[in-house]
Order: structure tokens, then sequence, then C-alpha cells
């Protein structure tokens, strides 16, 4: 599988802050109506999301192709990224001294297992298929 970048997934990191700038932006604002706020926030929210979520999705998707096993190989292309996107952000509101750190990383956990795994099923799907393709088949 060709690959542009080995450790970084830019497509998936500029929709992830894309998505998330907006819903941040839209929490904070409308909650408010503090647009420099709302605006600060977004912008936070989505250089975090840029620069992680795009790591995380990489991760995602070599630990995806990595592991021989397909079911093996998907259950870890979920619980690796995941558990240190989780871990990252948790790490985060506690030294940024964010009054409820667990429950300020739900969001993250709600976003990315699903995601985690649509993107790890994705990939896997078009590595086994690519497989096949470069593979010749066994004649009888």
């Amino acid at each position: 599988m060709k690959t542009k970048n080995k450790f970084f997934d830019f497509k998936i990191g500029f929709a992830g802050a894309t998505v998330m700038g907006i819903v941040v932006f839209s929490i904070n604002y409308y909650g408010t109506k503090n647009l420099t706020g709302g605006l600060t926030a977004a912008l936070k929210q989505a250089t975090y999301t840029f620069i992680f979520g795009g790591t995380i999705m990489k991760i995602c998707e070599n630990v995806a192709i990595s592991i021989k096993k397909r079911r093996t190989a998907l259950v870890a292309a979920v619980v690796v990224p995941s558990t240190i996107s989780l871990l990252l952000t948790f790490g985060m509101h506690n030294l940024k001294g964010t009054p409820k750190p667990l429950a300020s990383t739900i969001p993250t956990a709600i976003f990315v297992i699903p995601s985690t795994a649509i993107w790890g099923m994705r990939k896997r799907k078009q590595f086994d298929l690519q497989k096949k393709d470069i593979i010749p088949k066994k004649t009888a």
C-alpha cells in the first residue's frame, strides 16, 4: 500500500480539524454569543485535532496493515490509537487544570473509537485487496 507520509495523514488531520473546529466554535459561540471566545476555542481545537488526529489515524492505519491476522489487526487498530488519544486528551486536560478532566475526555472517546474502527477496517480492506492483486493465485 503506497503512502505519502509514514507518520501523518494530512487529509484526515484537516478533515478532523474542520469538523471539530466547527463543533467547538458552535458550542462556544452560541452558548455565549462571544465571537472572539468561540474563534479562539475553535482554533485551539482545530490545531490540536489536526496534529493529533492526523497522527492517531496514521497509527491506526499502520497497525491495521502491519499485523498478519485480520481480526487481531482490526482490534489493535482500534485499541492502540484510541488508548493513545484518550491518554493524551486526559493528560492535556489535567495539565491545563480542567475542572472535570475525565468528563472532558468523554467526547474524544465518542469520536475516536468509532473513527479508528471505521478507518482501520477501510485501510485493512484496501490492503487486503491490493495484496490479492499483487500475489498471483495458485492454479490447481
